[in-house]
């Protein structure tokens, strides 16, 4: 924030002093965002304690950008008009369409300087195209085709890595890097495979150049598919090494990453499976875990972390939105669950 000082003459027979009086600047507020009213969804933007909230426009699957200043969302097709990937001011403003035939949002990254977007475009059923897009021009870029399970921008914004599979829903895939084409002419250098165990997705960049994943054990020997366990490795795809062991019963899947904090000392995941999903806590060094609900169906849905890690933001009332959701934070750490949005669900903030 931008310091202000007014300059004030004090009378005086003798002398005229000036006197400095410094106003402290007013309290900065991140962006949070969220949908309301699953039948008919519409984004709302608000600051990130839940104040001041406001209409962007008909849609879902709200992602705000890490200055605050953009809305991505979902707008589903009507007829003949093809699903889009809108764009929109956070402070209220018209959308426009940046991509047609968005698909999958949960596989979405916004850069870190919050000028490019990487998503799946492409058919409803079947293959799609990861696809990184400028906002500001609509200029797309198609990395790669394929079925995919998640995408994460490197900390400089100058790479991605992501997780591709062999079908749209097998569990046999690897991580693959990608530098982002720069300059003109536009220098393709070829993806690079991190792992090749044919059982590894769902990539999270970190800090200190960690990148965390989730392998896929188990699959011979439990009856009802693999389980997810969470692993870490360098961008190199090096010194790996497995930091979860979790006790995953049949039908569920287990651990998925959600966000690391800036520090890279705190780190969020969801446990999921039939019928099941909730936040929970992981140690980046130990892998010790913390559930943040007792609830399991209808539990806390985390979504994001606060950068210095102390907060976790996400909705409580289950995966499937509804009327009855709400969106809250709740300490890193455990506690009490924080209201921040009624009639709400699917929260994303650039705390």
């Amino acid at each position: 924030m931008t310091r202000r000082s007014t300059w004030i003459a004090a009378p005086s027979a003798a002398l005229a002093a000036l006197v400095l009086l410094v106003i402290a600047p007013a309290t900065s507020q991140a962006t949070l965002v969220f949908t309301r009213n699953a039948l008919n969804p519409s984004v709302f933007a608000a600051n990130d304690n839940g104040s001041g909230a406001h209409r962007i426009g008909p849609g879902s699957n709200p992602r705000v950008s890490p200055d605050g200043q953009t809305v991505a969302f979902y707008r589903p097709g009507r007829g003949k008009q093809p699903s889009e990937l809108m764009v929109a001011p956070a402070a209220g403003g018209a959308a426009k369409a940046l991509a047609e035939n968005w698909q999958d949002p949960f596989v979405f990254d916004w850069s870190p300087d919050s000028q490019t977007i990487a998503v799946l475009l492409g058919p409803e059923i079947g293959a799609r195209r990861l696809t990184t897009i400028d906002v500001a021009t609509g200029a797309e870029y198609t990395v790669a085709g394929g079925y995919f399970n998640g995408v994460s921008f490197s900390r400089d914004g100058a790479e991605i890595v992501y997780g591709r599979s062999s079908s749209e829903f097998g569990s046999k895939g690897d991580v693959y890097r990608f530098a982002i084409p720069i300059g003109q002419p536009i220098r393709f250098i070829p993806p690079v495979a991190l792992t090749q165990d044919h059982r590894s997705s769902s990539p999270l960049w970190g800090p200190s150049e960690t990148i965390v994943f989730v392998k896929h054990l188990g699959e011979k020997r439990r009856r009802y598919g693999p389980k997810n366990e969470l692993f870490l490795m360098n961008p190199s795809g090096k010194r790996v090494r497995r930091l979860t062991h979790t006790r995953v019963e049949p039908l569920l899947s287990g651990l998925s990453p959600t966000a690391w904090s800036s520090s890279g000392k705190h780190l969020l995941a969801e446990f999921g499976g039939q019928d099941t999903t909730y936040a929970v806590t992981v140690n980046p060094k130990t892998g010790a875990e913390r559930t943040l609900t007792r609830e399991r169906e209808v539990g806390f849905v985390g979504t994001a972390i606060s950068s210095d890690g102390r907060l976790v933001l996400g909705s409580i009332g289950g995966f499937e939105p509804g009327p009855g959701h709400k969106v809250v934070s709740i300490p890193y750490k455990g506690g009490r669950p924080k209201l921040l949005a009624k009639n709400a669900s699917e929260p994303d903030w650039s705390r």
